[in-house]
């Protein structure tokens, strides 16, 4: 029997079954990456998603502290007032 270094048919046949076997894990790593980039892409628009929820749960927690402080300058502003206006009847 004759070895595939010493018959060039035979070497042949080998390579070629070799590149099938290739190729089919080629395809197969192909397929796992494309299924991969999808799965990237989805998270990628899930964050994208997220981050503006955060941004809008932001903005509204930055709008109620404004109102809070306006509402305590308020406050105090009338406080002095009051006191003042205390001082100056007693006076």
């Amino acid at each position: 029997m004759m070895t595939e270094a010493e018959d060039l048919n035979l070497h042949v046949s080998l390579c070629e079954q070799r590149y099938k076997a290739l190729e089919g894990r080629l395809d197969a790593v192909e397929q796992r990456l494309s299924k991969v980039e999808d799965q990237i892409a989805d998270i990628k628009q899930q964050m994208h998603t997220g981050f503006g929820e955060i941004k809008v749960l932001l903005e509204r927690n930055n709008a109620q502290r404004q109102t809070n402080l306006v509402a305590t300058i308020g406050s105090i502003v009338v406080a002095a007032i009051g006191v003042i206006g205390y001082m100056i009847v007693k006076a």
